[in-house]
């Protein structure tokens, strides 16, 4: 009985990831014919009205909301809900037209202290890890730097829809390589890349079961302190960046902060967390917040 359940369960999978994948794909293909910026805000609003509710997306989100601030109105709640859904959905079909987006990222904005020191590494080759969470659309790093002669990889997490994971990886390839792969495999070929003075750009906001229980609004959330033991040990810079959405656009500022220092592994990640959340808090919208960021908790 639990074998015969267990394989319904994986045929129900396979099946919503087909469905899920035709949707898309037929979706793309309509698109096509709309200039770039109207075909964004029509893949959002899909995405929100017709992707989401298969996905649950909006209940991990009210979940989530539920647990770090309670005290939001229910209006309130689902207005941000609401927004956040569009900017996931926007950022979705923005790396799924690389052409477009990759133009896009080019134009953004750049602040911040910590862009002349990047250009200094660039010139120096001196390694540098760029550290942010999944925040406005993250990728325009990756349109911006490679465009201006930096030499920058990325480590990627497969989607877990295989049959929609071939279309988004020569998407965002499109956009800028090296991508390298999460897992033994791509992490070694990640570190011999950055050894040789270039840079890398990782997100680490996601629950990871192995990390530290650090603190992301003031509540227990584990986070992998492999970007900051990566940059003690290869004497690297170790440098947030955050991707601001100009409203409900497809331009951006790309903020580059003042490196965070070098002490040890749990400070310099709990660090990060609080740059993070701060952002977070002024934009709350553009965080992915369907992430089970506090997996352990809720």
């Amino acid at each position: 009985k639990r074998i015969s359940m267990k394989s319904f369960q994986n045929y129900f999978l396979k099946f919503s990831y087909a469905v899920e994948a035709i949707l898309i794909h037929f979706v793309l293909n309509i698109l096509k014919i709309f200039p770039y910026r109207s075909r964004i805000h029509a893949g959002s609003l899909i995405f929100r009205i017709f992707i989401s509710p298969l996905t649950g997306n909006k209940k991990r989100i009210e979940n989530n909301l539920n647990f770090v601030m309670p005290n939001l109105l229910e209006n309130e709640k689902s207005e941000l809900a609401s927004r956040c859904l569009n900017n996931i959905g926007m950022t979705m079909f923005e790396l799924l037209s690389p052409k477009e987006f990759k133009l896009a990222g080019q134009r953004a904005k750049v602040l911040g202290p910590g862009i002349a020191l990047l250009e200094r590494a660039r010139d120096e080759s001196k390694p540098v890890i760029l550290i942010s969470g999944h925040f406005g659309n993250y990728d325009v790093i990756r349109a911006n730097l490679i465009s201006k002669g930096f030499e920058l990889g990325a480590l990627y997490r497969p989607m877990n829809n295989p049959y929609f994971n071939a279309t988004y990886l020569k998407s965002i390839s499109n956009i800028g390589v090296p991508l390298f792969a999460r897992g033994n495999s791509g992490m070694a070929e990640m570190m011999k890349f950055l050894q040789h003075g270039k840079s890398i750009a990782l997100l680490i906001d996601q629950h990871m079961s192995n990390g530290e229980p650090l603190k992301f609004f003031g509540k227990t959330a584990f986070t992998a302190t492999s970007a900051a033991k990566m940059a003690l040990k290869y004497d690297a810079i170790l440098m947030p960046f955050f991707v601001l959405r100009k409203g409900r656009t497809s331009d951006f500022d790309l903020h580059f902060e003042a490196p965070i220092e070098h002490s040890n592994p749990i400070k310099m990640t709990q660090d990060f967390n609080d740059r993070l959340e701060a952002r977070v808090k002024e934009n709350p919208d553009q965080w992915l917040w369907t992430h089970k960021r506090w997996k352990s908790i809720v």
